[in-house]
């Protein structure tokens, strides 16, 4: 196993705040990791480390930052920055400095022979040097790698301007980046945040299948699920390193915390009867007692630092307003038009008390656009929305818009008093409800900007949950929170008795807390009353039908005439070719399997069995059409 990178002695404090104490790290070729940990505690700081974008303490004995010597990163931030005039296409330059310096002297001299200014000559030899360095470094292939991801991911039209990208589009562009990266280190930093759930999947097929070495910030369950090998948890300054799957480390986790428990009330009994000894007054003369009540100190604190690792959650309060009203919201041949784009047309449906939904559908296909009618902030096109009176509705933002940078949580959430008093007339100190999101009495004096995105988050539930609603409507509620807040605020949703709509792309979330799904999907709600797992086939049949899309021009070309000469198979294609014949033989014993079990089914079972097996097939036939592509290289 090829050692890449070893961190030793890392130590970062802020103030108040300790990042790393004395951390080592060592990552491995091959190496598949989840990195874990609080928000504010950590994670990004580590890939900006690793990246050499932040300066460890100075410490004795010194950092030491150790790499093979082939070792290369390439860092895939949470948000891209640096837009500037930048296209789509040429964007690929700003993360690759090198190729941007020969790139930028290219224009210019572009621009200068096109103008008919300077040496023609002269020009024209520089051009063809810079032409040549480009080749040196690879350029023509990783971009034309990154330009096929782009398509890949269903972007078009690349002279856009990065700036007028939406969220979703910048993450396609910023994962066709990462995907493209020849380094051999790939930091991906909540990659999946703003994407809709058919670019998750193909985004994680592709992880699968890469044999590069990575290392991933997500709070997406099931990704991580089905791509890490290893995790890495931070907590408290500290590096846990575990081997295995991330399901397996919920496992350890939990053995462990009820191991500690189970050494605190050792140690807590124990702690008792040392109290009475000592309260009864017993005397240090000797040299044993002098011991025990000397020991009585390190008792006291080997029980404080076990409560230190005990584990801290936030707890959340999410209150419903009690209206007792069953329809809140109604709407009958809803339509919304821009110019000639229809986004939906003739929309029937009811949202009613105790409706958990989850709208989904790819991005762009309108779930905003309905949400803003919902929220009266957009007015339809055609048709008729109809409200309860007085419906109160909170709306939770992915974008942040409640947040004043220059505030503190304390002024943000006491706005001007020392009580939060919700609208059912429930009061709590503004210190005590800021503590159950995990804010500290330091923090809360801070100003907003000086926050992880994750604590902004946390920061925007706080300010939401101070009062009760109807309606709860979540836009990518999970984006930017750690795991544990995730877990918790899925409690508190599932106990929620009002009205919740969810826009999300967190599976697991979404499958534990909603009970029906919404598909929008060519203009219509396709609406799923078994909720999501229900919905996942439909979902997975409509990639496959735009998978089968893409390769139908592929497949009704003209083959090549006798004498033609045919594209060589690389190393990879006949990697991928050996595959393949193994991925046909599985999948077509699964049919098999499927069509037995059909056989056998009972009416309530057979719904189930036949759209699974209509998905199979289609994979079958995927495999089948890219097993014939490369075998038509052989």
């Amino acid at each position: 196993m090829t050692t890449l990178l070893t961190l030793q002695n890392l130590s970062l404090h802020y103030p108040h705040k300790v990042i790393f104490q004395d951390v080592t790290f060592t990552l491995n070729q091959g190496d598949k990791i989840g990195v874990l940990g609080l928000n504010g505690h950590g994670k990004s700081t580590l890939f900006k480390t690793i990246a050499g974008l932040v300066t460890p303490d100075k410490t004795v004995p010194p950092f030491i930052y150790d790499k093979n010597k082939d070792f290369s990163f390439f860092y895939v931030p949470q948000e891209l920055t640096n837009l500037g005039d930048w296209t789509i296409e040429n964007y690929f330059f700003e993360f690759h400095p090198e190729m941007k310096v020969l790139k930028l002297r290219l224009d210019k001299i572009n621009d200068k022979l096109g103008n008919g200014e300077g040496d023609f000559d002269k020009l024209i030899n520089e051009q063809s040097h810079i032409y040549e360095e480009l080749l040196k470094l690879g350029e023509d292939k990783v971009h034309a790698q990154y330009i096929s991801y782009l398509k890949f991911f269903g972007m078009e039209n690349f002279e856009r301007d990065m700036a007028s990208l939406s969220g979703g589009e910048q993450r396609k562009v910023a994962l066709s980046l990462g995907l493209s990266a020849p380094q051999e280190l790939i930091l991906w930093d909540e990659p999946t945040n703003h994407l809709d759930l058919e670019t998750i999947q193909e985004f994680e097929d592709e992880l699968q299948s890469s044999r590069k070495t990575f290392m991933i910030i997500s709070h997406d369950r099931a990704l991580l699920t089905n791509v890490v090998d290893r995790i890495i948890h931070i907590q408290r300054g500290k590096l846990r390193s575990f081997s295995g799957t991330y399901g397996a480390y919920l496992e350890f986790l939990q053995a462990d915390q009820l191991r500690r428990e189970k050494e605190l009330d050792k140690l807590s009994n124990y702690q008792r009867r040392e109290t009475t000894w000592i309260k009864r007054g017993a005397k240090a003369r000797r040299t044993k007692s002098k011991k025990r009540i000397e020991d009585y100190g390190s008792l006291n604190k080997a029980i404080q630092d076990l409560k230190a690792q005990a584990h801290k959650s936030v707890s959340l309060d999410l209150k419903s307003s009690g209206r007792k009203s069953k329809i809140l919201i109604s709407a009958e041949d809803l339509t919304l038009k821009f110019g000639d784009r229809t986004l939906f047309n003739g929309l029937n449906f009811s949202i009613a008390k105790g409706d958990k939904i989850a709208l989904m559908g790819r991005n762009g296909v309108g779930k905003s656009s309905l949400l803003k009618i919902l929220l009266g902030e957009l007015e339809q096109t055609s048709g008729t929305v109809k409200k309860l009176d007085s419906l109160d509705v909170g709306y939770f933002s992915q974008k942040r818009e409640a947040l004043n940078d220059n505030e503190t949580p304390w002024t943000m959430i006491g706005e001007g008093i020392d009580f939060v008093i919700s609208n059912t007339g429930d009061k709590r100190h503004v210190a005590s409800y800021l503590e159950n999101f995990l804010f500290s009495s330091d923090e809360i004096k801070r100003p907003i900007h000086t926050f992880s995105g994750g604590e902004k988050n946390r920061l925007q539930l706080a300010q939401f949950m101070k009062h009760a609603r109807d309606i709860w409507i979540f836009d990518e509620p999970t984006n930017d929170l750690d795991l544990e807040t995730i877990g918790i605020l899925e409690d508190e949703l599932s106990k929620y008795e009002g009205a919740l709509i969810i826009i999300g792309h967190d599976r697991s979330f979404i499958d534990n807390v909603t009970d029906k799904c919404w598909v929008l999907h060519e203009g219509k709600i396709e609406n799923f009353e078994a909720g999501f797992s229900q919905a996942e086939m439909f979902l997975e049949a409509i990639h496959l039908e735009t998978e089968l899309k893409k390769k139908a021009p592929a497949i009704a070309a003209p083959k090549e005439t006798a004498g033609a000469a045919k594209d060589k198979m690389t190393n990879k294609e006949r990697n991928r070719y050996n595959e393949l014949q193994k991925e046909i033989e599985k999948m077509e014993t699964k049919v098999a399997g499927i069509k037995s079990e059909m056989e056998q089914a009972n009416y309530a079972t057979l719904s189930e069995l036949q759209g699974k097996l209509k998905i199979s097939e289609s994979k079958l036939e995927l495999l089948f059409n890219e097993w014939a592509d490369l075998e038509s290289k052989l």
